[in-house]
Parts: C-alpha cells; sequence; structure tokens
C-alpha cells in the first residue's frame, strides 16, 4: 500500500482526468472484442508490435496480466467540434499518449517492470519495424488494451469510471499494471 500512496501523490501532478486502483483478477476480458481488432476496422491489426497477433493469444495476455499484483485505469477527455472532427480525435489521442508516457515514468520509478496499456496501437514510429526485427522503443510501445481483449466499456462503470464524457468530447483509456 505504501507504493501505491508514493505513486498516487506523484499522479496528482499529472493532468488525469479520473482513475481508479484495482485488482488485476477484475480485468474483464473478451475474445469478442479480439475478433474485432481481427476484423482490422482500425487498420493495425498485423502490422505493430503493440496489436494482435503480435501480443499474442488472448489466454497469454490474461496470463501476462496475472502475474501482477495491481492495476490501475486512468482516463483523459477532451473536447471535441463534433464527433466527426477527427483531427480533433487525433490530437486527444496525441496528448493521452504524452500524458501515458508520463505515467509510465511514474510507474517505472516503483516498479521497472510495470505493464502499460494503451489506445488503438502504437503510433510511436512512422513505420513499424514489425514482423521484420524488434521493436525499436520497447520503453515507449504500449500494447493497446482492445489487443489484449480487455473489455474497457464494461470496466469502466463497474469501476465508477467514465466510459463517456459527454457530447462532443472524447475519452481515452490507458491501463498499468504493477507490482506492490
Amino acid at each position: 500500500m505504501a507504493k501505491q500512496t508514493e505513486i498516487e501523490k506523484e499522479l496528482t501532478k499529472l493532468p488525469i482526468l479520473e482513475y481508479v486502483f484495482f485488482k488485476p483478477g477484475e480485468i474483464i476480458f473478451s475474445k469478442e472484442v479480439r475478433d474485432l481488432c481481427q476484423g482490422n476496422s482500425c487498420g493495425m491489426y498485423n502490422s505493430t508490435w503493440a496489436c494482435p497477433p503480435a501480443v499474442g493469444s488472448v489466454e497469454s495476455c490474461i496470463e501476462k496480466c496475472q502475474v501482477y499484483d495491481k492495476a490501475m485505469l486512468f482516463t483523459t477527455a477532451t473536447e471535441v467540434a463534433n464527433s466527426f472532427d477527427m483531427k480533433g480525435w487525433l490530437r486527444a489521442r496525441v496528448e493521452h499518449e504524452a500524458l501515458t508516457d508520463q505515467v509510465a515514468d511514474v510507474f517505472r520509478r516503483f516498479d521497472e517492470n510495470a505493464l502499460i496499456l494503451s489506445t488503438e496501437g502504437c503510433t510511436v514510429c512512422k513505420k513499424c519495424t514489425y514482423p521484420d526485427a524488434p521493436c525499436r522503443f520497447p520503453d515507449r510501445m504500449y500494447p493497446a488494451t482492445e489487443g489484449y481483449g480487455i473489455m474497457v466499456m464494461q470496466m469502466a462503470p463497474a469501476l465508477n469510471i467514465s466510459y463517456n464524457n459527454g457530447a462532443n468530447t472524447v475519452t481515452y483509456f490507458s491501463m498499468v499494471l504493477f507490482n506492490e
């Protein structure tokens, strides 16, 4: 609990909208989420180290998460002009990923093996090395929560986190798994 208290002191300095600590056993996994990835609606499937199939099977992702003592889900919400404002969505995602880098730095000071999961696949490099060479920036490559088969849409309300923060906003989620 002391580690969590120290982490929370650091997190209060960051522009996180909401966060919650919980046990990895509370993560809701769903093969259907992974099936959506395989449908490649985002265009990242089989093209990056942060997405399936590179992250492994849903079963192996569950195993990776279950070795940790604690987890934390956090959000950002950004106003956009309207629900079709793709530039606004992209800007919000870039800002969320920058915050995820800051959160990762906090957690890795306390647990160098913390697992950081974020949104929609990695965009650190213009062209990913997958599958021909190892990731160039493994410390900044955060696998997608969806790629792990995590059902954030159901988890958020179960953990008292807002999934939707109102009209003309985009909410992004990241998750950190760590050992106390």
